[in-house]
C-alpha cells in the first residue's frame, strides 16, 4: 500500500473516530505521479493505495473503508469517465477528484455530472492535490456521519409501540390530545401517555423537534 494543509475538519481525528486512517485509492498509469502520492502515505492522516489501471482498483474494491478515489481521465484499459459511472453502478458514494492534462470542457462536466468533486489540470503541485484530497475526506466523513445519525433515528422510531406511533401520526398533523383521544376512542390521559412515550423514544424536546425527526426519518 502506498498512499499539509487545513482541511475543514482534522483528518487525525476522523482516523481516531474510525479506528483506520481513510484510504486515498489513486488510480493513475504514470509510475512518476504515482510514486509521488505514494510519499503521501501515512504523512498527511491518511493512507494511499495506487493502481495503474480501472480494472486492478475494481477487483479489490472496498466500499466500506472511509476515504475518496482519485482518477486520471486516460487510462490503459478504460477511461476515467467510464470507471467513474463503473463505480456509480456498484453504489459507490465515496468523493471522487479527477486529473488530467488533456481534458477537454466536455469530458470535466461529464465528470461533475457523475459526482466528481474537483478536477485537477496536470502539472499541479503536489500541495493543491492534498487540498482536493483532503476536502473529498471531509465530504465523505460528514456524509457518514449524516448516515450514522440517521441510522440511530430510525433504531428510535422503531422502538415505538404500533399505538405509540399511530398517536404520533396525529400528533405530528397538529391534533390536541383531546382531538387524538376521540379519534382513536381512547382517554385524553391515555393519550397524555402515549403521547409522553412518544418524546422520551424519540429524544425530541418539543413538539417542534418532534415534527421535524418525523419528516428526516422518512427521507
Amino acid at each position: 500500500m502506498n498512499a499539509n494543509s487545513t482541511a475543514p475538519a482534522p483528518i487525525g481525528r476522523l482516523a481516531a473516530v474510525l479506528g483506520e486512517p481513510p484510504l486515498v485509492r489513486v488510480i493513475e498509469d504514470d509510475a512518476f505521479i504515482s510514486d509521488q502520492f505514494a510519499r503521501l502515505d501515512g504523512t498527511c492522516g491518511f493512507a494511499v493505495a495506487t493502481y495503474s489501471t480501472a480494472t486492478s482498483l475494481l477487483a479489490e474494491f472496498d466500499n466500506q473503508r472511509p476515504g475518496c478515489i482519485v482518477i486520471d481521465l486516460v487510462l490503459p484499459d478504460m477511461s476515467g469517465i467510464e470507471l467513474l459511472q463503473e463505480l456509480a453502478g456498484r453504489d459507490c458514494k465515496l468523493p471522487v477528484v479527477f486529473m488530467s492534462g488533456m481534458a477537454r470542457v466536455s469530458e470535466a462536466v461529464k465528470a461533475i455530472q457523475l459526482g466528481s468533486i474537483d478536477f485537477l489540470e496536470k502539472p499541479f503541485e503536489m500541495a493543491q492535490m492534498v487540498d482536493a484530497v483532503q476536502k473529498a475526506l471531509h465530504i465523505d466523513r460528514k456524509r457518514r456521519e449524516d448516515s450514522n445519525d440517521h441510522d440511530e433515528l430510525l433504531r428510535r422510531f422503531a422502538s415505538l409501540t404500533p399505538r405509540e406511533a399511530e398517536v404520533m401520526e396525529h400528533v405530528v398533523q397538529g391534533a390536541a390530545n383531546k382531538e387524538v383521544a376521540a379519534r382513536l376512542g381512547l382517554s385524553p390521559k391515555t393519550i397524555e401517555v402515549h403521547r409522553a412515550n412518544v418524546m422520551r423514544k424519540t429524544r425530541a424536546r418539543s413538539l417542534a423537534e418532534l415534527v421535524r425527526l418525523h419528516v428526516a426519518v422518512r427521507t
